[in-house]
């Protein structure tokens, strides 16, 4: 495999010359493939998924955002979700859409496959201005701060091939390749193929999470890999680099291994501690607010860490004052923390945003 930086890059089609055999990827699997199973399990025994699940989502959101050097705190996106987009800053606004094309994309596999439409589609929900298609043109990629070119993508017209290349193999469940082994020889696959003029990593990073729906590795798409990629980003990039310049598979895969093993075992703690928090929170206001507890209060704590007197008031059918209330008692016995936030009272749920922000 030739690489020359400035020329239009010669991607190989799929499947690459690898020694599945390799004693490395039967460790790294194991440990991978146990700790998903666990954090399958412990998914599916969830009394109310996605009630726990959503902050989840935010959180890689939020990671993935962060990949892309759109910087924006846990706690800032889920306050500016409550306001009306007219006054959300750009940072939340693309966080905001990743988690929307994630839902897209899950709720959208319950009708069709992992596939080309798909990832249209959910491009064109992280990318709502860009037009719907593959690019039309040739694209580079910069060092971002020399400006040198590193990379130049496959040319636009070898993208529909290399896509329907890509898609035939993500699909080929005769070929013994192990699903955990395919889905980062697909995901390296796809971003070499640049197959969009931008979102192509936020994309990405999207497919691999349903990937592992697809093979049903995991219920939710719920794996943080973006928080992965993001504390190691110098070296994902040279693994990556050394894929496309020396055909060096083993170490890039080996890299996405101790990913997927190292996030579900912290998506399982932060699941045990939402989990704990949320029981411990329910039996704790029926005890001390007993005249303002309601199952709806509660899920409405744990769907919104951070919620105002409105949000509360129209989720519950209730009058603003009733809400304010609600809050402020809720506030007094240290269930929730109140700030205000230019013309806005926010409630805050700290003890659940702690556990969002916990990482190994």
């Amino acid at each position: 495999m030739s690489f020359l930086a400035l020329e239009p890059f010669a991607l190989p089609e799929l499947p690459p010359p690898i020694d599945y055999a390799n004693k490395r990827f039967y460790e790294c699997l194991l440990k991978a493939k146990t700790e998903l199973a666990e954090l399958k399990g412990y998914t599916l025994a969830l009394p109310d998924p996605m009630l726990l699940l959503d902050g989840l989502f935010i959180k890689e959101s939020v990671a993935s955002s962060k990949i892309e050097n759109i910087q924006a705190s846990l706690e800032k996106v889920l306050q500016q979700q409550l306001f009306p987009e007219s006054e959300q800053k750009p940072e939340t606004k693309e966080a905001f859409r990743y988690k929307a094309a994630m839902l897209y994309g899950f709720d959208t596999m319950k009708r069709i496959t992992l596939g080309n439409r798909l990832i249209l589609d959910i491009h064109k929900e992280l990318m709502p201005k860009a037009s719907y298609g593959y690019r039309t043109h040739q694209k580079h990629i910069e060092n971002p701060v020399t400006k040198e070119i590193i990379y130049t993508a496959p040319p636009a017209q070898k993208i529909n091939r290399l896509m329907t290349n890509w898609e035939s193999y993500l699909h080929n469940s005769t070929d013994g390749t192990d699903p955990l082994i395919k889905c980062a020889i697909a995901h390296y696959q796809l971003e070499a193929i640049h197959p969009f003029s931008d979102g192509d990593g936020r994309t990405g990073r999207i497919v691999m999470a349903l990937y592992l729906l697809h093979s049903k590795i995991l219920p939710y798409p719920i794996i943080n890999i973006s928080s992965y990629i993001s504390k190691n980003r110098a070296e994902y990039d040279r693994l990556i680099h050394h894929v496309t310049e020396k055909g060096n598979w083993h170490a890039f895969i080996e890299f996405m291994l101790q990913g997927f093993f190292v996030q579900a075992k912290e998506v399982k703690e932060q699941l045990f501690g939402l989990l704990s928090l949320y029981n411990s929170c329910k039996e704790k206001i029926k005890k001390d607010c007993p005249a303002i507890f309601s199952e709806e209060l509660l899920k409405l704590m744990f769907s919104f860490p951070v919620i105002t007197p409105m949000k509360l008031g129209v989720r519950l059918d209730i009058h603003y004052t009733t809400a304010s209330r609600y809050l402020k008692n809720l506030v007094e016995k240290k269930f929730l923390r109140h700030e205000q936030f230019g013309k806005y009272q926010l409630y805050i749920n700290k003890g659940l945003i702690d556990i969002l922000n916990m990482e190994n």
